[in-house]
């Protein structure tokens, strides 16, 4: 492990309250350079300047984008160390390793103060040990991924009541990653560096994957109509779907739809159609259509939940066989 690896080089010592919290913990104390200021980098430096918190420095890339004129003043990577004591990295996950390793390498042999420096990255999926360089210099790490999409003007409120999964070594980085996402707004929920990646999985299939399939519905929807309005037809669907899922907390509740309902020839009606016109989507359906189908299973007889099965475990071929020993369209 790190932890072991590098010791507590730097770290004060810390004691424990009688209610088990870590004491020493204190925030305002840092003096923050938000490095890569895109959507993500603007909105936690606004999100820093509102909680009141200290902002020394941006830091960027490319010396032609260093302005000390500016405020807070925009400096390179490799001067960031110099500015602050706490570095938020929210460049993209291939260059964070790196970054770190130009922080580390530019660390002042004497620091500001008695506080350990701090370092934080935002990836969702990449892990705790991209800070290594940091970590061995004795830099307390963390992780912090607020778990929302960020477009738009960067603004402080968009990190209000945002949960944001917290990782770190050791107990004390944990609570201050949970005291600095506080002050920002955010709701932090501690998460395993080990189960990162079936976290990052779940936000892609839960958000991005969820655009895609909304890109094929609203294709179809305007082949339907002869038009473009295919979203705004299917606004009204998709906002209670989901308003629906979010009050209940439970998926097989909120489910709707023929497989539902157990309606075979609506789903045979259907993959008629995908298997002709669009084959990739067909095999979508039929995956998505599978998950549906074991959230409706409790709610369907058995022979509905065989037929529904058999539909959508085949392929065309066997479609087209089921077909024609089974039933008509509908």
């Amino acid at each position: 492990m790190l932890a072991q690896a590098c010791g507590r080089r730097g770290t004060a010592p810390l004691g424990w309250t009688a209610a088990g919290e870590v004491e020493g913990l204190d925030i305002d104390a840092y003096r923050f350079c938000v490095i890569g200021p895109g959507r993500l980098g603007s909105t936690l430096l606004a999100g820093l300047l509102n909680a009141g918190l200290t902002v020394a420095a941006v830091g960027v890339h490319a010396d032609d984008d260093a302005d000390l004129g500016m405020i807070p003043k925009h400096v390179r990577t490799v001067d960031a160390a110099l500015e602050a004591d706490a570095w938020w990295l929210t460049v993209p996950d291939d260059e964070i390793s790196t970054v770190a390793a130009r922080l580390a390498a530019s660390l002042p042999a004497t620091r500001r103060g008695g506080r350990t420096p701090l370092a934080v990255h935002s990836s969702g999926l990449g892990s705790i040990h991209l800070l290594k360089p940091l970590f061995e210099q004795g830099v307390r790490v963390l992780c912090l991924h607020p778990l929302q999409t960020f477009t738009g003007e960067p603004r402080a409120e968009l990190l209000r009541d945002v949960p944001c999964a917290v990782t770190a070594h050791e107990e004390r980085d944990l609570q201050l990653g949970e005291e600095l996402a506080g002050r920002l707004g955010l709701r932090p929920f501690r998460l395993a560096d080990e189960k990162k990646t079936l976290y990052h999985l779940a936000a892609v299939v839960g958000c991005n994957l969820l655009v895609a399939l909304e890109s094929e519905a609203k294709r179809l929807m305007d082949e339907a109509t002869g038009g473009e309005d295919g979203l705004n037809h299917l606004a009204p669907l998709l906002t209670t779907a989901m308003a629906n899922l979010l009050d209940s907390g439970d998926p097989a509740h909120a489910l709707t739809g023929p497989v539902a309902r157990g309606d075979v020839g609506t789903v045979r009606a259907h993959l008629r159609l995908l298997d002709r016109e669009s084959p990739r989507l067909a095999r979508t359906y039929r995956a998505l259509s599978l998950e549906a189908l074991t959230l409706a299973a409790p709610r369907l007889d058995d022979e509905q939940v065989r037929t529904l099965k058999g539909l959508l475990d085949a392929g065309p071929a066997g479609a087209d066989a089921a077909r024609g020993a089974g039933g008509g369209a509908a």
